[in-house]
């Protein structure tokens, strides 16, 4: 489990209901820029909480979202946040494994992901799979955290990763366009955000540096607490070093 219910509190206690990463609402925006969502069918894979399906659905006009995880109680949570929303009809969560995804070839209008393929090792077996489950035209849109070549055995990313409970899969940003292409999109693009990030993250330090510190020890635990200040200043760090790039992925099938 990489997600235990101490470390989910404090994310969604610094990001927002239902948030697991930086951005919330205001970064889903961005992301879907030009695309309508209004009666179309929607994958979110790595959905988490599910605050980013809710807002898919409620604040973007998606008919269904569909939203996959591959640990239990993050589905259990989630789908708890649809009902208090009023939208477990329209929003729902299925537990998945690894590998293949568990849907027809074009099910889906779009598929969507924040920030959480940087689990993935494999970007051309995921993108393959995600052109597969969508329909001629749908659109592929992803946050995900890549890495300029080498980071992996860099000084200033290994610092961050050591105070982290989470692992991650490195994968420069030219690799992830190879992929996408190789995978049979359209359009591929991937865009560097590293600098809104920066700033961010920025806040974030200060945010956890200062007031909430204490309500959010409170919350989760001393240990934890730091934790996330500590994890929040080496981020900053492998951002600052050019190690760490945030990006946005498109891609149309």
């Amino acid at each position: 489990m990489q997600y235990p219910t101490n470390l989910t509190d404090a994310l969604e206690f610094i990001w927002g209901e239902g948030i697991l990463s930086p951005g919330g609402p205001e970064e889903v925006a961005q992301m879907l820029e030009g695309i309508d969502l209004c009666g179309r069918r929607v994958l979110d894979i790595g959905s988490g909480l599910g605050g980013i399906d809710v807002l898919l659905a409620a604040k973007h006009g998606a008919a269904a979202v569909i939203g996959i995880d591959v640990e239990p109680q993050l589905i259990d949570s989630a789908r708890d946040l649809a009902a208090k929303k009023g939208l477990a009809g329209r929003v729902t969560f299925q537990l998945v494994t690894t590998g293949k995804l568990p849907f027809a070839d074009a099910s889906f209008d779009l598929v969507f992901s924040k920030d959480a393929m940087v689990h993935i090792a494999d970007k051309l077996a995921v993108y393959s799979e995600v052109f597969r489950v969508l329909k001629p035209g749908g659109w592929f849109i992803a946050a995900d955290w890549l890495w300029s070549e080498g980071a992996a055995e860099g000084a200033v990313v290994h610092a961050w990763l050591s105070k982290m409970q989470l692992t991650f899969a490195f994968t420069p940003p030219a690799d992830a366009l190879q992929a996408l292409i190789d995978a049979g999109f359209a359009e591929p693009g991937v865009a560097d955000r590293r600098h809104e990030l920066q700033e961010a993250n920025r806040k974030e330090v200060a945010l956890l540096e200062g007031p909430i510190r204490q309500r959010l020890a409170a919350m989760v635990g001393t240990e934890m607490a730091e934790s996330r200040l500590a994890s929040a200043k080496g981020r900053q760090a492998a951002l600052d070093s050019g190690c760490l790039i945030p990006c946005h992925l498109r891609g149309r099938r």
